[in-house]
């Protein structure tokens, strides 16, 4: 029997008569893990500058004349992984409904 026939029969034996839910719920444990992974990230930003990221964000932009390039780079590293953790759980929610 060759790998792929061996794969198939694995599936089927765990429930998935169609490879579109397998893959589904691959999809869906990545989602899972980069959800984990951002909602760190945003977490980790949070604790170290004592407050959510629009305030930061807020009380960075009120500096005029001035710049604190490791406050940037936070800020800027704190954006991506927020936008990032949004777009991953939409995309959670889109595979659990289906």
């Amino acid at each position: 029997m060759d790998t792929l026939s061996t794969a198939k029969e694995i599936l089927f034996k765990e429930g998935y008569g169609f490879p579109e839910k397998f893959i589904q719920d691959c999809a869906l444990m990545i989602a899972l893990s980069k959800i984990e992974q951002y909602r760190s990230e945003c977490d980790f930003f949070e604790h170290k500058h004592l407050v959510k990221l629009e305030k930061f964000e807020f009380s960075l932009r009120q500096v005029k004349g001035e710049e604190d390039f490791k406050k940037e780079e936070d800020l800027d590293d704190w954006e991506f992984a927020f936008n990032a953790l949004k777009w991953w759980e939409k995309k959670a929610d889109e595979l659990r409904i289906s």
